[in-house]
């Protein structure tokens, strides 16, 4: 063409003029022969005004097609794999020194990771989503040197925060289903001496692999345990749980939000720190919306103790060691109500599993659903122990 070479990325206007008995200036006519031969022309308007004239003869359809496929190819692609976040130091301290999205993480420094970084006594936070290819139990691996820690929806699965050579870890089997996307958080740092940090995994026609980009979506995620319930979407289902070591709620706890409370760590724990699979409890709070008006039932099943309010008032009270029992107790709700829900249990040692269902009216039990629950902060001032 000896004019312009391409259309304006973003055209202030198109003329769209059809001319079966006027003839349109033949100077500055530009041909696109691929996509034109039924007489399509782009013209230059007299006046040489910005705006492009395209002036019609013949098939709508194809100027419609064109334009769809200049659009498309304006559109950016979608970023794929997980947000780094690069530290100098070992703790992930302060504001990171360096943020950028990384396709895969299959690293094996020979230096510092990056222009600006230390090559060594540096640390590194990914996070995103990995959504499953299949359904069925998946297997995640890191290899590392240094320290390293997973946690996949939530739940801590690799945990060796150590300084060491080379080395691979393994998860347990963790159960997904097919196209759903779960977050991940992986924790890295390099002390001293080689810098490797690699993310992989085998599962139903999975073989073992580094994790490929386009199952990954870049997201900033809180460092598991931390959680600024004031910042939650509003359509954010289910409890806050608030989870300490020992039995007596003392210290800073890890947050997050737990859609239901139906968790069974059979000989394991809640997998938000190493070493927490005995002598810690948690505290749910939040609000529970009833779906009908009525007598309802509340069923607490716990090993070990559990004690239970609804809307202020103490509903169960077992706070002793025990194995997986159910018990129950009774209020009156009203349909579309919120009212505040507070459930704390212990662990002690052995099995450990907290459940809360619900019926309403001698209704089947079934377990609070998350779409009845609010996550909420409610302090314990006022319960009625």
């Amino acid at each position: 063409m000896k004019h312009a070479t391409h259309l304006p990325e973003t055209p202030p206007a198109m003329r769209l003029r059809s001319s079966p008995g006027s003839k349109p200036s033949p100077p500055r006519t530009h041909r696109l022969p691929s996509l034109c031969r039924d007489g399509w022309t782009i013209a230059a308007p007299k006046n040489f005004s910005y705006a492009p004239t395209i002036v019609m003869k013949r098939n709508f359809l194809l100027l419609a097609a064109l334009l769809a496929a200049l659009s498309a190819v304006a559109q950016p692609a979608p970023k794929t794999g997980l947000l780094g976040q690069y530290f100098k130091g070992v703790n992930h301290a302060g504001a990171p020194a360096l943020k950028r999205v990384d396709a895969q993480v299959n690293f094996d420094w020979g230096g510092a990771p990056a222009d600006g970084l230390p090559e060594d006594q540096f640390s590194v936070r990914w996070s995103g989503t990995v959504q499953s290819p299949a359904t069925g139990r998946f297997t995640f691996y890191t290899e590392s040197d240094d320290g390293v820690r997973l946690w996949v929806d939530g739940r801590l699965l690799i945990d060796n925060w150590t300084d060491h050579g080379p080395t691979e870890d393994k998860s347990v089997e963790f159960a997904m289903q097919d196209g759903q996307r779960y977050d991940i958080v992986l924790e890295f740092y390099e002390n001293g001496g080689g810098a490797v940090a690699k993310l992989l995994w085998s599962g139903p026609s999975t073989l073992k692999q580094p994790i490929p980009s386009f199952r990954l979506t870049p997201k900033e995620l809180a460092p598991p345990g931390e959680l600024d319930v004031a910042k939650l979407p509003p359509d954010t289902r289910g409890v806050v749980g608030h989870y300490f070591k020992g039995r007596e709620f003392a210290g800073k706890p890890l947050l997050r939000v737990d859609k239901q409370i139906d968790f069974n760590w059979d000989m394991g724990g809640p997998g938000l720190r190493g070493g927490d699979a005995d002598d810690f409890c948690v505290r749910w709070t939040g609000q529970i919306t009833a779906e009908k008006s009525g007598l309802h039932a509340f069923l607490a099943e716990t090993d070990d103790g559990v004690r239970l309010w609804v809307n202020g008032q103490k509903l169960v009270d077992q706070w002793v060691d025990q194995g997986a029992t159910e018990h129950k107790g009774e209020l009156t709700l009203e349909a579309g109500k919120r009212y505040d829900l507070v459930m704390e249990y212990y662990e002690n040692t052995g099995f450990a599993s907290a459940k809360l269902s619900w019926s309403v009216a001698n209704a089947e039990k079934k377990c609070v659903p998350a779409a009845a629950l609010t996550p909420k902060s409610i302090t314990d001032k006022g319960q009625k122990r």
